[in-house]
């Protein structure tokens, strides 16, 4: 059972407490008898005083106490029915989606740290989100998320891939040469209202506001700019979406180049990513990236996404020209979305098939990215087999099944 306070307004009833009027001011309270519920026959009052020990009844402790269980309060003159106002069940439900959700600590069991381990399984675990142009719904990883910000020169609304942009803001703004609308209308807001700086210094720190979302599939993309393609007015549906500026709707940008511009980008954080990686590999002793030694090693190495660089290359077998060592090497190479299956037995003894991702890194890097990881990691330059392992290459590897996804023509497949 909880104590809580009174409202002002005392509940008692008039006959318990006496009111004393005096010509000086108006309207004195009476104290609560400190032996009891107070008695009528001897009132206290406060003659102004402030550093008197004299309580107002309301403002003690022991006045009422709360059953949240019966929904009762028990007062001087009985129990009485229990008002929301000071049910303390009614607040904490009212709150309870108010406050951050925690952050997730440490996996309790071993179910989930495979799910933590598992790129697929994060994939899917994702907040499920609209597509605004097809109206599919699918896990947030599988759509791009774009963002409305003001060009710094034209103040003219554009849109940009917030997820794929920076972390520092300077940065991100840097790159495209544009700057976040809500920036904008805070700092024409905090010259009107200098007590506001603290909050919108505070929202100065999200990159871009809210977010609208497509599918990340490049040939979505690149439909925007082509006439008769039926999604032409696409950027004005993406602005539409879930942005308040909905005014803005007619003068959104759309870069030309928008679909190159996010392959670039995923490139180059997939290639950030696989520099990092290596270099704790190196640097540290870490097991991240493991070689293997020909197909047949894959299935004793570390359950990861396989990374195949190309064939090696070998002047002594055969004898074989370029061009035939060309037509053999591009019938071998793994296509989108190649798969490696290993039999293995599980602990009863049963057969298992674990499949793992194959990427083709010069198909999904291109051939100069490609080549710059190989020459840049030391971790890489020997060897074209290699293997991804342990949880920190979890979102390495979710970043190649997404840009698998982002190229790839699904006409063929």
């Amino acid at each position: 059972m909880s104590l809580c306070k009174s409202l002002r307004p005392s509940s008692a009833r008039p006959s318990q407490h006496r009111i004393i009027i005096l010509p000086v001011c108006l309207n004195r309270r009476c104290f609560a008898d400190r032996h009891g519920h107070g008695s009528p026959s001897r009132p206290h009052t406060v003659q102004g005083n402030p550093n008197s020990d004299e309580q107002l009844s309301s403002d003690r402790d022991d006045v009422f106490k709360i059953n949240p269980e019966n929904k009762t309060v028990e007062t001087a003159v009985g129990d009485l029915p229990l008002s929301p106002v000071m049910d303390p069940t009614f607040w904490e439900a009212t709150r309870r989606h108010q406050v951050p959700k925690a952050k997730p600590g440490k996996p309790q069991n071993s179910v989930e740290r495979q799910i933590r381990a598992n790129p697929f399984a994060k994939a899917l675990a994702t907040p499920v989100r609209m597509c605004a142009v097809t109206k599919t719904r699918l896990p947030s990883f599988f759509l791009q998320d774009f963002n409305l910000v003001a060009h710094p020169e034209t103040n003219a609304p554009w849109l940009i891939p917030g997820s794929l942009m920076p972390d520092q803001p300077s940065t991100a703004q840097e790159s495209l040469g544009i700057e976040s609308l809500e920036d904008t209308e805070s700092e024409a807001h905090d010259s009107k209202d200098p007590q506001s700086t603290a909050a919108t210094s505070e929202d100065n720190e999200r990159l871009h506001g809210q977010r609208a979302y497509v599918l990340a599939r490049q040939d979505l993309l690149s439909s925007f700019t082509v006439k008769k393609s039926g999604f032409g007015s696409a950027p004005k549906q993406i602005t539409n979406a879930n942005f308040r500026q909905k005014s803005l709707v007619d003068k959104v940008v759309w870069r030309e180049d928008m679909d190159t511009y996010i392959l670039d980008r995923m490139r180059q954080a997939i290639v950030d990513d696989l520099l990092y990686v290596s270099g704790l590999v190196a640097g540290a002793g870490r097991y991240y990236i493991v070689k293997c030694y020909g197909w047949g090693d894959v299935q004793y190495k570390h359950k990861g996404a396989v990374l195949w660089f190309g064939e090696p290359d070998d002047d002594d077998e055969g004898g074989a020209s370029s061009s035939d060592r060309t037509s053999s090497s591009s019938s071998n190479e793994p296509g989108p979305f190649a798969t490696f299956d290993i039999q293995k037995n599980d602990i009863q003894g049963e057969a298992m098939t674990t499949t793992v991702a194959v990427h083709n890194m010069s198909m999904l890097l291109g051939p100069e990215q490609a080549r710059r990881v190989k020459e840049q990691a030391a971790v890489l330059k020997d060897g074209n087999l290699f293997m991804l392992a342990g949880r920190r290459t979890t979102d390495l590897q979710l970043k190649l099944w997404k840009l698998q996804g982002y190229i790839s023509d699904y006409r063929e497949i």
